[in-house]
């Protein structure tokens, strides 16, 4: 059964030139992210948008209020995504209705926001030792969540791994406790592209509040059992 969704996206996150979105359905009250018309859950990279659907002056753009027709995912889709997942239906309606600001959004969504990071994904989220968080794969929760912190309890790293592979991360600090998220977030990622960690602090420090956009990676290879979160947007307020 198709249906119509007026959405805010709100969450936009870029892996190379692939790109997942999200966004506020604004007549159910709740986070869903739509999934391309050909998605098929056996096959990861189905799951992507390309650039030319996503991003800054694009159809999936932060900040867009669009409305288009959706159907349910397919029977098997893997939770905790298959909470929000639904299927964009190629050739029906699709429109970007008007453009809304970060602040604009974020008051949206404030129904939507974790009172704290330990209680995001429905209370699920367990923390390693290492820092990083996840959310045990086949868990029936969210995996789209929000969080509003106080500027001084972030702050940001480049981890470069052994292969030489540069990942932006983020650590947050709430109640003493420290945890160490991936950034996939694609307008953090532009930022840090043109400005380096010195851009993302500044913005972060000339904030008086930051709404974080908190997303779970789906499992892979390496962690099949684990849904590691992330931070899928940073609006600084």
């Amino acid at each position: 059964m198709m249906s119509l969704h007026n959405l805010i996206i709100t969450d936009v996150t870029r892996y190379g030139n692939l790109f997942c979105v999200a966004g506020w359905d604004l007549q159910n009250g709740r986070m869903i992210r739509p999934e391309p018309p050909a998605m098929d859950p056996a096959s990861e990279p189905t799951r992507f948008w390309g650039n030319g659907d996503a991003g800054p002056g694009r159809f999936f753009d932060v900040g867009n209020v669009v409305r288009f027709q959706a159907k349910p995912a397919p029977a098997g889709s893997a939770f905790p995504h298959a909470t929000e997942d639904v299927i964009f239906v190629k050739d029906g309606e699709a429109t970007v209705v008007r453009k809304m600001t970060l602040a604009e959004i974020a008051n949206s969504v404030a129904s939507g926001v974790a009172a704290s990071i330990d209680g995001a994904f429905g209370g699920t989220l367990q923390r390693a030792a290492s820092g990083k968080a996840y959310v045990p794969a086949g868990a029936q929760t969210v995996s789209l969540d929000a969080l509003e912190i106080e500027p001084a309890s972030i702050s940001f790293y480049e981890d470069i791994n052994s292969a030489g592979k540069r990942k932006l991360r983020a650590q947050i600090i709430q109640d003493g406790i420290d945890y160490d998220l991936s950034i996939p977030a694609d307008s953090v990622l532009a930022q840090f592209s043109a400005g380096g960690l010195a851009a993302l602090n500044a913005s972060a420090q000339g904030s008086e509040r930051i709404h974080v956009r908190l997303g779970l990676s789906r499992p892979f290879r390496e962690m099949p059992n684990s849904c590691y979160a992330q931070v899928n947007g940073l609006y600084f307020l």
